[in-house]
């Protein structure tokens, strides 16, 4: 079975994850109930004469990239796979005001260009000038995974260095409209984020890239050994059936599994088939946590697979994220179950070289 193996990583999120030396020293709450990205000083990592026509989610999406391809020591890929839930939003939703605003004159078309989801990886491959293969996944809370997906089919078809990731951006409107919808919520004190007894999430936003290669080097960091994805699971019986057939896949079980990351989000409802699946996971691995760090959004599990990464990386886990268990010990496999919304769900197993 193909693997792929990380050698690059670049990470903007709402904690200090830009600083690949950070690890869960400090942590950034969330501004109520939505968490915000904490932005690098993006000219130390785009020209200039490209910056200022880019909106939020391009900036995000080429810095972290950049940052990926760095680390990878590499300077072209065989392909730019890139996945989002809600694209470049803060420029769609620009060209629709100024629609409104102008009564549908004098209206500029760098907001509407830039507007479409494939304009993250288009910006990309124009600046390292790859013509390879580039294409965008909008599937929703499988928009991450449809990338990994790609890419190890890629790997199967012969390319040897690919370039993912996952970029996800709010505005202020977005936020409020939600917030009306009662959508959104301040996580309650009382109870463990993931014992959550009450509706409503909190929004995330950031950017996570990958320089992945077929066959491993002196720069790789973890290896993702496969992914699958699970959509309106009926019960958590069956997303236990389906866990154990897919780590059976990979000659594991779940007593192999050093570390799972459980994608709660604090929305009691959609959290409900986690919750009871949780003291059957905790029997045999230690569970950590991870969207009290990055909130809810499409492609949070670009965030729990930098995450993981860094487990391996760094062979500890932070007391920050843990639910059950303890860091004693190499880590050596990491599992990450993610959900959004209730309806897709995911599983994602990265492993030490």
């Amino acid at each position: 079975m193909v693997k792929a193996y990380i050698n690059g990583i670049g990470c903007i999120s709402p904690q200090n994850t830009i600083d690949d030396n950070w690890f869960f020293e400090s942590i950034t709450p969330p501004a109520g109930d939505y968490f915000n990205a904490l932005e690098p000083s993006y000219k130390d990592y785009i020209a200039p004469n490209l910056l200022r026509r880019m909106g939020r989610a391009i900036k995000m999406g080429v810095a972290s990239a950049n940052l990926a391809i760095k680390q990878a020591e590499i300077e072209s890929v065989d392909a730019i796979v890139t996945g989002t839930g809600l694209g470049c939003f803060e420029d769609s939703e620009r060209f629709l005001l100024a629609l409104l605003n102008n009564d549908e004159q004098f209206l500029t078309p760098t907001s509407f260009i830039q507007s479409t989801h494939n304009t993250v990886g288009s910006q990309i491959a124009l600046i390292m000038k790859c013509h390879n293969y580039n294409f965008t996944y909008v599937h929703r809370g499988f928009s991450f995974e449809s990338c990994l997906q790609d890419a190890m089919m890629l790997f199967n078809e012969g390319k040897e260095n690919i370039l993912i990731g996952g970029i996800e951006e709010h505005t202020p409107n977005f936020v409020e409209l939600n917030r009306r919808a009662n959508k959104f919520q301040i996580v309650p004190t009382n109870t463990p984020f993931w014992e959550s007894t009450t509706k409503g999430i909190q929004m995330g936003e950031g950017s996570t890239f990958f320089a992945l290669s077929k066959n491993p080097n002196n720069k790789s960091l973890a290896c993702i050994e496969g992914v699958q994805t699970l959509y309106k699971p009926k019960t958590s019986n069956d997303i236990l059936s389906k866990l154990n057939t897919f780590l059976s896949l990979h000659n594991l079980t779940l007593n192999d599994i050093d570390v799972t990351l459980m994608g709660f989000s604090s929305d009691s409802e959609f959290d409900n088939k986690l919750q009871e699946i949780k003291p059957i996971i905790e029997k045999e691995s230690s569970i950590a946590y991870f969207k009290h760090l990055s909130g809810e959004f499409h492609t949070a599990s670009s965030f729990a697979l930098w995450l993981a990464t860094k487990l391996i990386e760094k062979q500890a886990l932070p007391k920050s994220i843990t639910i059950t268990g303890n860091s004693n010990g190499s880590i050596k496999h990491v599992l990450i179950l993610n959900q959004y919304l209730g309806i897709n769900y995911s599983f994602t197993l990265v492993s030490k070289i």
